[in-house]
């Protein structure tokens, strides 16, 4: 029961929501609601309209209406108060489509459930799941109640059907007998206003006359049976559908049922019910009747070849989809790959089917097939992520091949390309190169080549005022119409991390995407070189020029001069570098702080600052700042050039090795500061003071190095290198021991750790050379993805807004307040959809010349359009040579299917031949020639 499920019959629950200091404007009105003050009701919903339409989630999941209808103690009074307010009566509950009505009658108060139709008398009728209100108070209402018998009485003088089947073919009167309740059948009998039937709704082969006879319900008196004439077509058609009985149903009327093909019983449309109990001809009888497919209820909101899907009925999916003037919505594709594996056949069978439609949309209209094969569910889940789980890769490759995206993100911030087979991804890369395959001259100047790259882009999100539309037939909206810009370089990123997808990052098709990304962002990369090596150079030149104070002569003229232009540069490039990290840190913090190179910037700018700002440091702090900084500018220089696909590869093998180093230098750190104890414990004064270890006593003003754990660590770490100094340690106190461990720490740090160390960093450096190219396009990969998620992203914190609105209810904050800054920069940034239509056309015989869409024939997109040395973009001869694989191995893989089918036509034609040849045998010899 409904109580036993939602609890609508315990005791009130309170919960605080959106606010630590005031209460929530929707915890006071179910307070109030729930305490019956109308007063405090009036009060709050004239000031919060929206809060009549508010669902109440996790405890109720129901509005403010549905709760007075369905709680114990609130009064008819509330009822009416928010009824008069604007409360709709028809809002149902997601749970099982229950309205207002029906959870009154549940709740068995007659009272509420005059109110309510008195307010809406034509609601009497209203079902839900097929049950209307008096199937609920039959069922579930209290029968023990004197409110019991006014409740059914109301409902059956106000004209609810008494003959109504529900989903189960039962209607109330054969629920009434079923219960035994002699006082509602005669209560039906006598006041209502439609004829009774007591034959036409049945539940295993029993009416309501079968059942009141055999329990005596009624004295045995019964009323003669209903002419069927006098019942509502509509009616008779509903329960021929619920019986399954398809021949009645077609035959009805001799099959002229025009009038009724888009009737409602006030849950779900005529072919929406046939469409769930899978009455394929029915379907097909209501479709040559008018019937409309693409209609649906508010209570059934799935269009009939959506029920058809998601059931998995071919026969049925089929007759839709081939209908004149259907829409397909976005989630079919979903709904058929999310239980593909299920059953033998049908929903492949239905999946092949919207295939077949789909693809011939591909070709003409991609943005609106696009639309469908990126749908998002309730979870954010695309059509690839399930078909990824559940489907073969057949499938997974169709859904490429047409452009689903591999970087759709689901609600968990997963996508596709992370559960995708490394061969599939692979397979569908080659098939992105597309090129004429009729062209048998492949060798000719103008045979062109085409990189498609839709499947790399993640989803645009369009806005509702972009007129989007859920299906591939009614769709219309303008391709250039304004998307917001996305990371386009996302699913590349990810393929640079992971182990198993970096060598595809040598595939043409990522390498010429990520040519064309930097040819985009390369001009931000020099200027943010630009500047910095203007920064830099301003520091030292003001360091070495003033601040330092390396000498005490009085400055001339020319050199103050100097010294104020290297001072005003400096400070202005500061803050300019200053406004760059904090702007980074607001748009993406995490990703800020997981990047070593930017604490070396935060360092520099704490420094830098310190010799700008403070005043009157003294000598000693100007050294060590300046040193400092000089240090950290030239290491961060060095790092930034990195970033440029030429010296990204020495950039890396330099991290690479500086890592490793340190890494096994820290394990083996427990050794060397145990050397270095044992050094001080031998080679150190005694406790009354007097020199033990000092081998030159002549020399009284040499510190002993060893005097002290620090100096003895410090002096171990210098040993390291090789730098022994053995004629300045005294062996002379503890010459075995002494000499033991120190020959220990020669054996196995000097010679084998060293060694050990040197080794790694040659195998690191070799490796990352035979590797070049690989690391080269993996480092470019990376900047990419992080410049373009510093433009795409929103500068300001929306999460810190949303929290102050949690924590003070009094200061909305929009939730779509989004300040984007740099749109400008990021358009300029972006390939797409601007800019390149996701593809990139070249000629692989002119030495890799691109050309791209849009731009007149005969001319090429330039960078600098002012010099002819700039006027043509070739790709490099690695992706050319394997794009002429991938060509050549497309070809003949082509004319080995075409020999295949070929012998087969020719071994089919020798068989018909031999068969001919026998018949005429046969003819021969029985002399019909």
């Amino acid at each position: 029961m409904y109580k036993e499920l939602n609890g609508t019959k315990s005791s009130p629950k309170f919960r605080r929501t959106s606010s630590q200091i005031c209460p929530a404007p929707d915890v006071e009105l179910l307070e109030a609601v729930l305490k019956n003050e109308t007063d405090k009701i009036r009060r709050i919903i004239l000031s919060n309209r929206h809060l009549l339409s508010h669902i109440y989630t996790p405890e109720y999941n129901k509005t403010v209406l549905l709760i007075a209808c369905s709680e114990d103690g609130v009064e008819a009074k509330t009822v009416k108060t928010l009824l008069n307010l604007g409360a709709n009566p028809r809002d149902f509950s997601e749970t099982d489509g229950w309205e207002a009505l029906h959870f009154a009658a549940y709740k068995t108060d007659s009272e509420i459930l005059n109110v309510l139709l008195e307010k809406n008398p034509g609601d009497v009728n209203t079902t839900a799941k097929g049950s209307n209100a008096l199937h609920i108070l039959i069922r579930h209402g209290n029968a023990e109640s004197e409110e019991f018998l006014k409740c059914a009485e109301l409902l059956i003088k106000k004209g609810i059907n008494v003959n109504l089947g529900d989903a189960n073919n039962v209607s109330p009167i054969l629920c009434a007998a079923k219960k035994g309740y002699k006082h509602i059948i005669k209560l039906m009998l006598d006041v209502s206003v439609v004829p009774v039937d007591l034959d036409t709704h049945q539940l295993r082969g029993k009416t309501a006359r079968n059942v009141i006879i055999s329990q005596n319900l009624y004295d045995g008196i019964l009323p003669p049976p209903v002419d069927n004439s006098s019942i509502d077509g509509k009616e008779i058609l509903f329960s021929y559908v619920k019986a399954g009985n398809e021949d009645a149903f077609v035959n009805f009327e001799n099959g002229h049922i025009r009038d009724f093909a888009d009737c409602v019983d006030s849950t779900s449309t005529l072919l929406q019910v046939c469409c769930e109990r899978g009455l394929d001809k029915a379907v097909l009888h209501l479709l040559q009747n008018g019937a409309d497919p693409n209609r649906n209820t508010c209570k059934n909101i799935l269009l009939p070849i959506e029920i058809a899907a998601e059931n998995g009925n071919s026969k049925i999916f089929e007759t839709l989809i081939e209908w004149e003037n259907i829409k397909i919505p976005s989630t079919v594709l979903i709904s058929l790959l999310k239980y593909i594996d299920d059953d033998c056949n049908s929903k492949y069978q239905c999946y092949k089917l919207l295939m077949r439609k789909i693809k011939k949309q591909s070709e003409t209209r991609p943005d609106e097939v696009s639309a469908i094969l990126n749908h998002e569910d309730n979870s954010s889940n695309t059509p690839l992520h399930y078909a990824i789980r559940y489907a073969d890769k057949e499938i997974i490759r169709e859904l490429l091949d047409l452009g689903a995206s591999l970087g759709a993100k689901n609600k968990y911030g997963v996508m596709p390309i992370q559960d995708i087979e490394p061969e599939a991804l692979e397979k569908h890369l080659d098939n992105c190169v597309s090129f004429d395959m009729q062209n048998k001259k492949i060798d000719k100047e103008d045979f062109a080549v085409t990189f498609v790259y839709r499947s790399l882009i993640p989803p645009y999100v369009r806005s509702k005022s972009d007129g989007y539309v859920d299906d591939i037939e009614a769709a219309s909206f303008n391709v250039n119409i304004n998307r917001e810009l996305v990371a386009e370089t996302e699913v590349i990123s990810y393929m640079s991390k992971a182990s198993e997808f970096k060598h595809l990052l040598k595939h043409p098709v990522i390498v010429s995407f990520l040519f064309m990304k930097w040819l985009r962002i390369q001009w931000l990369f020099w200027t943010n070189l630009i500047f910095y090596i203007l920064f830099s150079l301003s520091l030292v030149v003001y360091i070495f020029a003033h601040y330092t104070n390396f000498s005490n002569e009085e400055k001339s003229v020319i050199h103050n001069i100097f010294i104020q232009i290297s001072y005003a540069i400096l400070v202005l490039s500061f803050l300019l570098l200053l406004f760059r990290e904090v702007f980074q840190i607001c748009v993406a913090p995490k990703k800020y702080f997981k990047n070593f190179e930017n604490y070396i910037e935060i360092i520099l700018i704490v420094l830098t600052g310190m010799i700008i700002f403070v005043k009157s440091p003294s000598d000693d702090l100007r050294k060590q700042l300046s040193s400092l900084s000089i240090l950290l500018a030239a290491f961060e220089l060095v790092l930034m050039l990195g970033q440029h696909p030429y010296f990204s590869t020495n950039v890396v093998m330099f991290r690479t090795v500086s890592f490793n180093f340190f890494r096994f230098l820290i394990w083996y750190s427990l050794l060397i500061i145990a050397f270095a104890l044992s050094f001080y414990i031998l080679f150190t004064t005694d406790n009354n003071g007097e020199p033990t270890t000092r081998v030159n006593q002549t020399d009284q003003g040499e510190d002993n190095l060893f005097n002290n754990p620090g100096k003895s660590v410090f002096k171990t770490v210098i040993m390291l290198t090789g730098e022994f100094d053995a004629g300045s340690i005294n062996f002379e106190t503890f010459p075995v021991t002494s000499k033991i461990i120190f020959a220990l720490f020669i054996f196995m740090i000097a010679i084998i750790l060293l060694n050990l160390l040197n080794g790694l960093a040659v195998s690191d450096t070799q490796m990352i050379k035979n590797d070049a190219e690989l690391v080269g396009h993996i480092a470019r990969a990376q900047h990419i993805r992080y410049v373009e998620s510093m433009l795409v992203g929103n500068i300001i914190p929306v999460n810190v807004l949303k929290k102050i609105n949690n924590f003070c209810c009094c200061l909305p904050m929009p939730d779509h307040w989004k300040c984007k800054i740099t749109q400008v920069l990021a358009k300029d940034a972006c390939l797409f959809p601007k800019y390149l239509n996701y593809e990139l056309v070249f000629y692989p015989n002119k030495s890799g010349l691109i050309s791209l869409p849009g731009v007149n024939k005969g001319k090429t997109w330039s960078i600098c359009k002012s010099c002819a040395a700039c006027t043509a973009i070739y790709l490099d001869r690695d992706t050319i040579r394997r794009t002429n694989n991938i060509v050549e191995a497309k070809r003949n893989e082509k004319v080995k299917r075409e020999d295949c089918q070929l012998g087969k036509i020719e071994y089919e034609i020798n068989e018909l031949k031999k068969k001919m040849d026998s018949l005429l045998r046969y003819l021969e010899d029985n002399g019909n020639f």
